[in-house]
């Protein structure tokens, strides 16, 4: 998953850009709701769950067609879940080089994840001036439980999130019109690119 700030400074530059949210704390809401579940599978759509092919696994990891078959977009919390899935299947499918990816594990792509996490969240917090105080006890507890589960250490590992590739990221969700996307992908009835 992209981390909490990532998700929060795409909402962020989403409602700067669009002017259509009306409840922005609600909004917010939707945006971290998906990763404070139990279960993130369920919360996600999530396709193959066999994580031996890490490639195959992160492109499965989000099926937006199938939250728009259960869900519509008519709520400023079902645009957050939209947008943070969004954010999710195109971290995992865009940002990521194919070739890293075919040649890691799962359990150390999450160190490389959690590690890079942890050095860009400053970066992202201040650039993107994010204020998530109200969700601040949920997103602390919810990370811990997560580095515990996937066995995170504080070993120095490798940076895969250098900042003007996520700056550009960022900018790229936050660009996509949540109503057309929807449309594209209901069109497709699968998974597809903005």
């Amino acid at each position: 998953m992209a981390s909490f700030n990532i998700h929060l400074a795409i909402g962020k530059r989403y409602i700067e850009k669009f002017k259509s949210i009306e409840n922005i704390d609600i909004f917010y809401k939707g945006i971290i709701d998906p990763d404070l579940v139990n279960d993130k599978a369920i919360s996600h759509y999530t396709g193959v769950q066999d994580k031996t092919n890490l490639l195959n696994y992160l492109a499965n990891k989000v099926q937006l067609n199938e939250y728009l078959k259960n869900n519509n977009i008519d709520t400023d919390y079902n645009k957050g879940i939209f947008l943070h899935l969004i954010t999710d299947y195109l971290f995992f499918n865009k940002f990521f080089n194919n070739k890293y990816l075919n040649n890691i594990s799962y359990e150390d792509f999450c160190k490389d994840l959690y590690y890079s996490y942890d050095i860009t969240n400053d970066y992202i917090v201040n650039k993107y001036k994010i204020d998530y105080t109200i969700f601040i006890e949920l997103i602390n507890n919810n990370i811990n439980k997560d580095k515990k589960e996937k066995n995170v250490s504080t070993e120095i590992r490798n940076n895969i999130l250098p900042y003007p590739i996520l700056d550009e990221f960022i900018e790229y969700v936050s660009n996509i019109s949540l109503e057309e996307y929807k449309d594209k992908i209901i069109k497709a009835n699968k998974n597809v690119y903005p």
